[in-house]
């Protein structure tokens, strides 16, 4: 009798752990479809801003022309008008905003066009000297002060024409954020991150600083925190990209009224460090 009672206990038992597995396999399940649900959509948007992104690129690229000869057009214009009349200025802002179109729509497809990255081992102080020499006048009429301290770091495999054009875009933000002069520091170091070898660049200003509310939207296309609404570009969102394309990141710090450091990623292999 008390074997007997000891089996149904144990009956009880099986059947109560069965429950309870039951309970977790059920809840598992409810986590996995909102998991599924959650990648679909994601996938959804993926496919929508897909679309938006080849439907702009093909604006972009039939707008492009007009604008091109329009701006064309306008500066030969411009040598047959007399100097000081009315008909030079309202030319010479044509040709201004032409000008300031012909841009906006490169980047657009730069930003939109799949990025083919050219690599070959480079120095990257080489890269960051190079990108600095375009500023160098416009920081001096600015009152802005360059600060470049190098470090002993190994050689890139990038493409350097890409990763200057993203280093140029973070210099130009930080002079822009300096109205009123300031200092642009330029850094570069070794950091190992999550087992993973990077070299970092880093980029800090002195200048007015970004809201945090407004940090999470600084890469998004034709987002600016600039008080002159035009100069909108998409300078940040193409720097993003080159860096991800290379396997890198970029992380921003920024505090009101003291500045922000925009902190590059990249990482190097460890066949081709010295």
């Amino acid at each position: 009798m008390k074997d007997k009672e000891k089996s149904k206990e144990q009956l009880i038992n099986e059947v109560a752990e069965m429950r309870k597995k039951l309970a977790g396999m059920k809840k598992r399940e409810r986590e996995f479809q909102k998991i599924e649900k959650k990648l679909q959509e994601q996938f959804v948007e993926y496919e929508k801003l897909s679309a938006i992104g080849r439907l702009t690129a093909n604006v972009a690229h039939e707008i492009r022309n007009p604008i091109t000869v329009i701006g064309g057009l306008t500066r030969r214009l411009e040598t047959s008008v007399s100097f000081g009349t009315k008909e030079k200025e309202y030319l010479e802002l044509i040709s201004l905003e032409a000008n300031r179109l012909e841009e906006v729509l490169k980047d657009v497809l730069t930003f939109s066009d799949k990025t083919i990255f050219h690599r070959d081992e480079q120095d990257i102080h080489e890269v960051i000297d190079e990108s600095l020499s375009i500023y160098k006048d416009m920081c001096k009429n600015r009152s802005i002060g360059i600060q470049n301290f190098s470090s002993d770091v190994p050689k890139l495999y990038i493409d350097k024409r890409q990763i200057k054009e993203a280093i140029k875009n973070l210099i130009s933000n930080a002079i822009d954020a300096m109205p009123n002069g300031g200092i642009v520091t330029i850094t570069t170091n070794k950091e190992l991150l999550n087992r993973k070898n990077y070299v970092t660049v880093m980029i800090t200003d002195t200048g007015v600083g970004i809201l945090e509310e407004e940090k999470r939207m600084i890469f998004e296309p034709f987002f600016t925190t600039k008080m002159a609404k035009k100069d909108i570009g998409l300078g940040l969102p193409i720097t993003k990209k080159i860096i991800e394309g290379h396997g890198g990141f970029i992380k921003v710090d920024s505090t009101i009224g003291e500045g922000s450091t925009f902190t590059v990623y990249l990482p190097y292999r460890a066949a081709i460090e010295k």
